[in-house]
C-alpha cells in the first residue's frame, strides 16, 4: 500500500508548484509597464518553446528509431499516429477557438491560458513516467531527484499559466474570481504528474501511447506559444525588437537550467 502511494505523493509534489508559480507572476505583474508585460510574455513564450522543443524531440527519436526494415510496419503506424495526432490536435484548437470566439462565450486570455494549462497537463504525464520508472528500478534516490528536480522545473510552467492574463493590460486587481480561475488552471497543468506516475507504476504504459500523448502536448504548446509570443511582438517592438528576442532565450534558459539541473542531480 506504501508502494502505491509513492508515486501518488511524489507526482503531486512534483506538479503542485506549477499553482506557486503562477500565483507568483499573478501578483509580481500587477504594477508591471507596458514593456515588462511583453517580458513576461516573451518569458512565458520561451519556456513554452522548450517544452515543445523537448516533447517533440522525444517523439522524433521514438519514430526514427523504428525506420528500419525489421520495424517497418511499426515505423509506419507511429508516424500515421502521431502525424494525426499534431495535424488534428491544431485542427481542434483552431476550431474550438474560431467557435469560442463567435459566440463570446470566452476571452483570448482565458482560452489560452487554458490551452496552455491543458497541454502542459498532458506534458505533466510524461514527468510522471519518470518518476514511476525509478521506483519500479528500486531506485529510489533517482525518484526523489527527478520529484524535486520537476518541482522546480514546474514553477516556471506556472508562469506560462498566469501570462496570457497580461496580454493587453496590467492586472491591478487580483480578484478571488481570477486567483480561482488561475488556480483551477494550474492544478490541471500540474497535477497530472501524480496519475502519470500511478499509471506507470501499475504498468499500463505503452511507446506509442507516450509519443501520441506527447505530441498532442506539443502541438498545444506551440498553438498556445504562438498567442503569447504575438502579445509580447506587439509589446516590445515587434520581430526586429532586441528585448523579444531576449525575453525568448531568457524563457528557453529558464526552462534548460532546471532540466539541466534535474540532470546533473540523477546518479
Amino acid at each position: 500500500m506504501v508502494l502505491e502511494l509513492a508515486p501518488i505523493v511524489l507526482g503531486f509534489i512534483a506538479g503542485i508548484t506549477v499553482l506557486l508559480g503562477a500565483l507568483l507572476i499573478l501578483y509580481s505583474g500587477r504594477k508591471a509597464s507596458g514593456t515588462s508585460l511583453g517580458f513576461l510574455n516573451g518569458l512565458a513564450g520561451g519556456v513554452l518553446a522548450y517544452l515543445a522543443l523537448e516533447a517533440g524531440s522525444e517523439v522524433s527519436e521514438y519514430v526514427e528509431g523504428l525506420a528500419k526494415l525489421d520495424t517497418l510496419a511499426d515505423f509506419l503506424v507511429a508516424f500515421i499516429v502521431t502525424s494525426v495526432a499534431l495535424i488534428g490536435t491544431w485542427l481542434i484548437l483552431a476550431g474550438v477557438e474560431r467557435r469560442l470566439i463567435s459566440s463570446g462565450g470566452m476571452s483570448s486570455s482565458v482560452l489560452t491560458a487554458t490551452i496552455t494549462s491543458i497541454s502542459l497537463g498532458l506534458h505533466s504525464v510524461g514527468e510522471g513516467f519518470a518518476i514511476a520508472a525509478s521506483l519500479l528500478a528500486g531506485r529510489i534516490a533517482s525518484a526523489l531527484l527527478f520529484t524535486v528536480g520537476f518541482a522546480v522545473h514546474n514553477l516556471t510552467e506556472g508562469f506560462a499559466i498566469a501570462g496570457p492574463f497580461f496580454t493587453r493590460s496590467p492586472v491591478k486587481v487580483v480578484d478571488k474570481s481570477l486567483v480561482s480561475l488561475v488556480a483551477g488552471l494550474s492544478l490541471l497543468a500540474g497535477l497530472p504528474v501524480a496519475p502519470g506516475a500511478l499509471v506507470y507504476y501499475l504498468g499500463v504504459s505503452s511507446e506509442l501511447f507516450t509519443a501520441t500523448l506527447l505530441t498532442i502536448a506539443t502541438a498545444s504548446i506551440i498553438y498556445a506559444m504562438l498567442h503569447i509570443n504575438l502579445s509580447a511582438l506587439a509589446k516590445l517592438g515587434g520581430v526586429s525588437g532586441p528585448l523579444f528576442w531576449i525575453s525568448i532565450f531568457s524563457g528557453i534558459a529558464l526552462a534548460y537550467t532546471t532540466e539541466t539541473i534535474i540532470l546533473f542531480s540523477i546518479p
